[in-house]
């Protein structure tokens, strides 16, 4: 396989869960941001020029960082919850953070492709942020971490939110006002695998 991926993004939860699920790929660095010699083989995979993008030895692909991991995740046990309550609890999480924070990028990170002029692109960005900042209580208020966010088990959602949480409005931030949900993140980013895969994309 052929994972397209930069560093500090959301290829990082690919990388990690599919070294859990011991499954080899090739790392190709580049990205919208990036636009290197590997730019262009990104673009005919994925017109969209977004990270993760996965390319299957058949020619199959899939994007979509949360879709990812949820695929990987089945062959690695714990990573999805068994039991049925659970596991509709963390479908939910991992369908509403891709669905709610993660898109709130998309608009933050380049906002003149929105909207024009620069006190409305800055003010577009600042409502983005007041955005993930009020969907983000909404995780931390609905889940209960022991110590992970589903239990005694660190589950996908566990790396997801750990990544997510990484970017605006910053970890300070998210420690301060989501300590419940701070707290597995620390737990989480204490895994081995984890660990290496976040120095590699975020330094440490």
């Amino acid at each position: 396989m052929k994972l397209f991926g930069a560093p500090g993004m959301g290829s990082a939860v690919a990388e990690v869960i599919l070294q859990m699920a011991n499954q080899p790929y090739d790392y190709v660095q580049t990205s919208f941001w990036e636009q290197n010699e590997h730019f262009e083989s990104l673009r005919q995979h994925n017109p969209q020029v977004k990270v993760p993008t996965l390319v299957f030895d058949d020619g199959t692909v899939m994007t979509e960082s949360a879709a990812i991991a949820l695929f990987f995740a089945e062959k690695v046990p714990g990573l999805i919850p068994a039991d049925p309550a659970k596991r509709a609890v963390f479908l939910r999480w991992m369908i509403f953070i891709p669905a709610n924070i993660y898109a709130m990028f998309d608009i933050g990170d380049e906002p003149s492709r929105w909207v024009e002029g620069e006190a409305t692109q800055k003010a577009l960005k600042e409502k983005s942020v007041e955005k993930q900042k009020f969907f983000w209580g909404l995780v931390e208020q609905n889940l209960s971490p022991a110590p992970y966010v589903l239990g005694e088990t660190m589950t996908a959602l566990d790396i997801y939110i750990a990544m997510v949480s990484r970017w605006r409005p910053g970890r300070a931030w998210f420690n301060e006002h989501c300590p419940k949900l701070a707290g597995a993140v620390a737990l989480t980013e204490q895994h081995p695998v984890v660990a290496k895969v976040w120095e590699k994309n975020f330094g440490k």
